[in-house]
C-alpha cells in the first residue's frame, strides 16, 4: 500500500489531482481528521488534533465533500484513508487540561474521561495508556465512549472511506494490559477489507509493538517481527512541522527526500509518503518508478507462487 499523505489538504482540492497521483503509483490518500475542531480555519498544524466531537465536518470539508472526493477516488482505483482523533479532545484556551466548552455535551462526565494526569514516561506502559498526552484524554474503556468511537468510524464508512490512521494508537491500551478496545472497535467496524494503521511512534518493546499490529498495521519509526504489517515513512508531519527535536526533516532538501522513499519502497509494502507545503516533490518520476519496479515485482512472485 503506498499512501500520499495530503496534509492540511481541503477535500475538495485534492479531487484535481487524484489522476496524477494514481499515475504517481499511489493506492490511497490520507486526508486529514474530519472532526470538527476546537479552532477553524488553516491554523496552528496541530490544531487539527483538537476535536471537539465524533462527527464530519470542519473547515476540511464537509460530509458531503468527503463522499464526493471518495467516489471520485473509487474511479482512479484509489482508496481514501481518513486520520482519526479518538484518544483525546480539544483543550480549553486558558487550560490545556480541561475539555473546550464545546465538547459534546455526552462527554461531560468524569467518568468518560482519564485522570488529569499527564504521561510522565514514555517508556511506562501504564503510565502511557493511563495518563493523558498534553491534551484531555477520553476514557476509551468505557462502553459508552466506545460506542460513540464506533459509530462515527462507522459513519465514515459509508462515505466511502475504506482505512483509518488511529492518532496515537500507542496511548490505548492492548489486551495484554487488561483492556479489549483495540478488537472491540475493529470487530464492530461494518466492513471487511479496511487499511488499518496506528501510531505506535518510539515504542521500543517489541513485544508491545508486535501485539498492536495483531490489529492494525504499525505506523512508527521501528520495525515489528513482521515488516509487512508496518506502514513506514521517510518525513511526516510531525517531523516536517514540529518546532521542537521532533521535527528533525524540516530541514532535509526534498532531493533526500525523494531518494531515501524510494529506497524503502523496496524493501517495504506499506509507505507513506508526506506532501510537503507548496512542494511538488512527490510527482517526481523516481517515486513513479520506485513504485512500479516494486508492484511488477509482486505480481512475479504471486505468479510464482500460484505455480
Amino acid at each position: 500500500m503506498r499512501i500520499l499523505h495530503c496534509f492540511n489538504w481541503r477535500l475538495t482540492d485534492i479531487i484535481p489531482i487524484l489522476e496524477d497521483v494514481k499515475s504517481q503509483g499511489f493506492d490511497a490518500i490520507q486526508i486529514n481528521p474530519i472532526q470538527p475542531l476546537k479552532e477553524e480555519g488553516l491554523k496552528e498544524w496541530w490544531m487539527s488534533y483538537q476535536p471537539i466531537d465524533f462527527s464530519i465536518g470542519n473547515y476540511f470539508g464537509t460530509k458531503k465533500d468527503l463522499i464526493k472526493l471518495c467516489e471520485e477516488a473509487d474511479k482512479y482505483g484509489l482508496r481514501i484513508f481518513s486520520d482519526v482523533v479518538i484518544n483525546h479532545m480539544g483543550a480549553a484556551i486558558d487550560d490545556n487540561f480541561k475539555p473546550h466548552p464545546k465538547v459534546n455535551y455526552q462527554l461531560q462526565k468524569d467518568e468518560y474521561w482519564r485522570p488529569k494526569i499527564k504521561v510522565s514516561d514514555w517508556k511506562n506502559r501504564q503510565d502511557v495508556i493511563h495518563n493523558c498526552i498534553n491534551l484531555p484524554g477520553l476514557n476509551v474503556y468505557h462502553p459508552f465512549v466506545e460506542d460513540m468511537i464506533v459509530k462515527f468510524l462507522n459513519e465514515l464508512i459509508d462515505c466511502g472511506v475504506t482505512g483509518f490512521r488511529f492518532d496515537a494508537a500507542k496511548s490505548i491500551g492492548l489486551p495484554s494490559e487488561g483492556y479489549r478496545f483495540w478488537p472491540n472497535i475493529i470487530y464492530r467496524l461494518k466492513k471487511y477489507g479496511l487499511f488499518l494503521y496506528g501510531e505506535v511512534i518510539f515504542e521500543e518493546d517489541i513485544k508491545v509493538r508486535d501485539e498492536y499490529a495483531l490489529y492494525m498495521h504499525i505506523l512508527g519509526n521501528y520495525d515489528c517481527s513482521n515488516p509487512d504489517q508496518m506502514v513506514k515513512y521517510i518525513e511526516n508531519h510531525d517531523t516536517f512541522l514540529s518546532d521542537d527535536e521532533l521535527g528533525y526533516s524540516k530541514n532535509w532538501p526534498s532531493s533526500l527526500i525523494i531518494n531515501e522513499y524510494s529506497n524503502l519502497v523496496k524493501h517495504y509494502q506499506n509507505t507513506l509518503f508526506y506532501m510537503r507545503p507548496f512542494d511538488d516533490s512527490w510527482k517526481d518520476e523516481k517515486i513513479k518508478n520506485a513504485h512500479s519496479i516494486t508492484k511488477e515485482k509482486i505480481k512475479i512472485l504471486e505468479f510464482m507462487k500460484g505455480k
